[in-house]
């Protein structure tokens, strides 16, 4: 972060606004609450970026923000904001940053993994139903042709990925070992052998939740209930080093913590043992054994910190009570 406040001889911070930086004085609610997240936004459909709060517009220089809004404002009411007016949740986080006794506020948000986001509301002059935001060079307003036309173009060539990765799988296994899910007819192949749900897919199927397919004379009716959040038995099929590629190590590197903490943050949320997020692997005839985690624990712990700041320290705390508690 010291990368951004990197003064020249007049005491002006040398880094300019563009498409993924943006400076502002103060952190406010109400109007200006809807113009950060309209940035961000913007800034989630390009490449991701962050808003710098505690720099004096025109020129920048950095003396630190002049009120505390922004440490008193609870997370939560921007994650709502965000979610009350975009098509879908966001990956971002909040942080404070101290230089020379001044306080600086940083909204960051990341890359969005599937674009273009759309506002779903208006909101006076603000925000406009139907509308794409995107981050230019030093502004954030609707996007444009190209612009938009490169964004659906990355789009249908992750999906042509996607589909040869299917059709590899498929020849690997043989025809005659894949079993088809069919969510339109609300129909099921099923042979001897299992459903796979490819991970990358399941959150493109339709599902249909706490109901019942129409159903036909002597068919029986299928009924889902709850949520389908895992890959069905998929280690016969797919390498564990593919479900489960992340070491101890490559959590902590992710999320930024010590060796402490994310021992902490996996006792707290029960991870071991949690196929969806975790497996042992044994090493030779020894009994000791390898932790490997899955991409998914990543963005389900950067969720939960979006959310609740303050969670790794409960997580602490709570681990050591449990550990004195013991003793």
């Amino acid at each position: 972060m010291n990368q951004f406040f990197v003064l020249d001889s007049k005491g002006y911070i040398k880094r300019r606004e563009g498409i993924r930086l943006e400076f502002k004085q103060n952190f406010q609610l109400g109007d200006n609450l809807i113009k950060y997240i309209k940035t961000l936004v913007g800034m989630a459909n390009n490449r991701g970026g962050c808003i710098i709060f505690g720099i004096q517009d025109c020129p920048h220089i950095p003396n630190g923000m002049t009120n505390n809004k922004f440490s008193e404002t609870d997370p939560k009411i921007i994650d709502k904001t965000i979610r009350e007016y975009f098509s879908q949740e966001l990956i971002w986080q909040s942080d404070t940053h101290c230089i020379d006794d001044k306080f600086f506020g940083i909204l960051n948000i990341e890359e969005a993994e599937n674009k273009p986001i759309i506002c779903t509301k208006n909101k006076d002059k603000f925000l406009r139903e139907g509308a794409i935001y995107y981050r230019y060079s030093g502004e954030t307003k609707e996007i444009e042709y190209s612009e938009l036309k490169n964004i659906i173009d990355k789009e249908r060539e992750k999906e042509k990925i996607l589909w040869m990765q299917h059709i590899k799988q498929i020849a690997m296994l043989g025809p005659k070992n894949v079993h088809l899910l069919d969510t339109y007819k609300g129909e099921i192949s099923v042979g001897t052998g299992k459903i796979l749900i490819d991970k990358n897919v399941i959150d493109k199927i339709n599902f249909i939740r706490e109901g019942k397919f129409v159903e036909k004379e002597g068919t029986p009716v299928l009924r889902l209930v709850g949520e389908i959040t895992d890959i069905v038995d998929s280690e016969k099929f797919i390498p564990t080093d593919q479900l489960y590629p992340l070491l101890t190590k490559d959590l902590q590197d992710r999320l930024g913590v010590n060796s402490y903490d994310i021992l902490c943050v996996l006792w707290q949320l029960k991870i071991k043992g949690d196929s969806k997020y975790h497996t042992e692997i044994k090493l030779g005839k020894k009994s000791n054994c390898v932790n490997k985690y899955s991409e998914s624990l990543v963005l389900y712990i950067k969720k939960i910190i979006n959310k609740d700041p303050d969670f790794i320290n409960k997580c602490r705390l709570e681990y050591k009570t449990k550990n004195n508690s013991l003793r």
